[in-house]
């Protein structure tokens, strides 16, 4: 494990580089893309997990936080969508340099998941595209992050941010470029016409899910796969205040992955 600043010097990014794990190394590199805010620190040992169990198998992986997040440079009041999808190519293109392959896969989770389809589509390297729990409707995920925490819910709503105010997510600002961007947001309206495979893989079905696969049902190299997971693995409210790690999906990921990809 390498960890690393890359990119720009005005806009330095984290990164951090797992080697494969294994004598056989797979040609292809695995780039991981976060969630967005709360999200991000509660699935971030899920996203480790999933790194450490590709590496095994002999992938050299790279996972990083983007502008204005985690361990990277700049302020979150800057962050905007175009930024983090400039980001993911500075990424993918650190990861092909650092590893020595000239083919990547990205997984992308939650908003992740949603930038890694943007990301994608303009590149002609990505093998597979693998979208976990992925935003759909970029609005009503707006709409779910100004939700108050469970605890908070019987109190008064909070009149809505405006336009042209940041808004609070969890404690995470979500500026006015970077809400306008999300609530534009449809993955159903992408075209998602640059990686050769395409996998959908949720831990629950929701109406979301179903608009996004019909709408990708006949393109060559698309799969969907249910991965039934203990409660809603992501919110530990649900799960009696303890995050559940959903080994099923980390697995269905890498069997995925490993049988697309040979060495």
């Amino acid at each position: 494990m390498n960890a690393f600043f890359f990119g720009s010097s005005g806009k330095q990014l984290f990164g951090i580089y797992h080697p494969p794990k294994t004598e056989i190394v797979r040609g292809t590199g695995v780039l991981l893309c976060y969630p967005f805010g709360d999200e991000y620190m509660r699935t971030h040992k899920a996203m480790r997990q999933l790194t450490l169990q590709l590496a095994k198998v002999g992938f050299p992986l790279l996972r990083f936080d983007y502008f204005g997040t985690g361990d990277s440079a700049g302020d979150a009041e800057e962050v905007t969508i175009a930024q983090w999808l400039e980001d993911i190519g500075v990424a993918a293109d650190e990861l092909k340099e650092t590893a020595g392959v000239s083919r990547i896969s990205i997984v992308g989770l939650r908003l992740g998941g949603a930038l890694a389809a943007l990301a994608a589509a303009g590149r002609t390297d990505v093998d597979d595209l693998v979208l976990w729990d992925p935003i759909v409707d970029g609005a009503g995920y707006f709409r779910e992050l100004l939700l108050p925490p469970p605890f908070l819910r019987d109190a008064p709503p909070a009149p809505p941010p405006r336009p042209d105010e940041t808004a609070g997510a969890s404690g995470f600002p979500v500026p006015p470029a970077l809400r306008a961007a999300l609530e534009g947001l449809d993955l159903c309206a992408q075209p998602l016409t640059g990686p050769r495979r395409v996998s959908l893989i949720v831990s629950h079905e929701g109406a979301d899910y179903t608009r996004f696969a019909e709408r990708l049902r006949g393109r060559p190299g698309f799969q969907q796969r249910h991965v039934a997971s203990p409660a809603p693995w992501i919110e530990p409210e649900k799960n009696g205040g303890a995050m559940v790690l959903p080994h099923e999906i980390i697995q269905a990921i890498v069997n995925d992955l490993s049988e697309e990809r040979r060495p």
